[in-house]
């Protein structure tokens, strides 16, 4: 009996009385969530019914068709990446499409053309495929032909089922996301799991918060886009404000954003400590243009050309969110600053993660947790505040004094 299994479990069924505890103590209750759980399964059956009408089912003697979906951010279609490597070890000959929102994304972390061999959109049929691997921060194998997968792939199989076995646990996490997504980090960090780590823990597969799944990227098409920024032949960190770019800043300042005003005095102590290093710029359409930075290509980038300018940098400074994810994909350190979401869930052990003081933690703990402070602090006093412009400086002297690039 593994004594830390059973704690998961326990954690697991305390989420699930807390989700239902309003059915436990009244009749009308659980009368309404037995009726919006009929009704969104049966948009789901009528959603599918209508898919079927164009059915095209598996080759008897085909190669196993494997399809991976994720939800989320570009985040997460980043940390699935790892997993996908290990899928991929794990069923060597099996044709493997990845489901996302954005073709662009997908083509954009897996543009070496490892791992995967397509793009899947959204409107599929679980039975055209094997095996259907679908989530987010879990994973669950939601639709599988069993004897297919011990005809063509025996040696998958004990990691299969203990796959099956680990789901049962987090179901409720699967069906509640991302509204538990907080507590499954808690008691995950706990068990001695992480962010990427649960993506092994939830499917069997052997896959940790070290694990890595680097891009491969063309030399030609790197220097060919470097040259087309002004990049070309420059030393330069990348800098970006941690927002995600489904957030509604209209709400509020989001809380995964180092304020500007520091932006700006870290800006000021690095230009005076390197002054032949710039500082480039990224970000989408929600980021705010600053206008400390010697390059911003905010809006400027296509996201297929961001791994290539994260590559070629030589630190990239950010607080938690896709693009480190993103970062990590490539050769490049990062310095990140760790705020709401906590830092033994989604911190990488290469980077320089830099966790506020004072507060943090407190990741889906409502609705509004990404732009509204739980505790209700302005924004000079919400917990990424308390990360001061010296203390990163520090972390990045300290990061480009190893780098031996930095330095000559």
């Amino acid at each position: 009996m593994d004594p830390r299994l059973n704690t998961l479990k326990l954690a697991a069924l305390q989420a699930q009385k807390m989700i239902t505890l309003p059915a436990q103590t009244s009749r009308l209750a659980a009368w309404a969530m037995a009726v919006h759980r009929m009704r969104k399964q049966l948009k789901q059956n009528m959603r599918l019914w209508l898919r079927t009408l164009k059915h095209r089912p598996v080759a008897p003697g085909g190669p196993l068709r494997v399809l991976v979906h994720v939800r989320g951010g570009i985040g997460d279609v980043c940390m699935t990446r790892i997993f996908v490597k290990s899928l991929r070890e794990a069923l060597p000959k099996a044709e493997i499409l990845f489901c996302y929102d954005s073709k662009a994304v997908v083509d954009a972390v897996f543009q070496d053309g490892q791992f995967i061999n397509g793009f899947q959109n959204r409107k599929y049929i679980p039975q055209e495929f094997d095996l259907v691997i679908s989530g987010c921060h879990v994973l669950r194998y939601a639709y599988y032909r069993e004897e297919r997968l011990k005809q063509l792939a025996p040696s998958f199989m004990p990691a299969f089922h203990k796959g099956l076995e680990m789901q049962k646990i987090f179901n409720i996490f699967d069906q509640n996301t991302p509204y538990l997504d907080g507590y499954l980090a808690r008691i995950t960090v706990e068990y001695g799991s992480s962010r990427v780590g649960n993506l092994g823990l939830s499917t069997g597969l052997d896959v940790t918060q070290q694990s890595r799944a680097p891009l491969t990227l063309n030399e030609t098409e790197s220097r060919r886009i470097l040259k087309n920024l002004g990049l070309a032949g420059k030393k330069y960190i990348t800098i970006h404000d941690g927002i995600n770019t489904n957030t509604d800043i209209s709400l509020g300042h989001p809380t995964r954003c180092w304020p500007q005003y520091c932006w700006r005095e870290f800006a000021l102590l690095f230009k005076r400590h390197f002054p032949g290093i710039l500082l480039v710029q990224l970000g989408g359409s929600k980021s705010t243009v600053f206008d400390f930075a010697d390059i911003s290509l905010v809006g400027k980038t296509a996201v297929q050309d961001l791994p290539h300018i994260l590559n070629n940098a030589l630190l990239h400074v950010d607080g938690e969110s896709g693009m480190v994810q993103l970062a990590n994909l490539t050769r490049v350190q990062s310095v990140v600053l760790f705020g709401p979401t906590p830092e033994k869930y989604f911190g990488y052990p290469q980077n320089m993660n830099l966790v506020a003081p004072n507060c943090q933690a407190c990741m889906n703990i409502d609705f509004k947790w990404m732009t509204r402070c739980a505790l209700g602090y302005p924004v000079e006093k919400q917990c990424l505040a308390a990360i001061t412009p010296q203390r990163v400086m520090e972390a990045v002297t300290q990061a480009l004094s190893a780098n031996k690039l930095a330095t000559k």
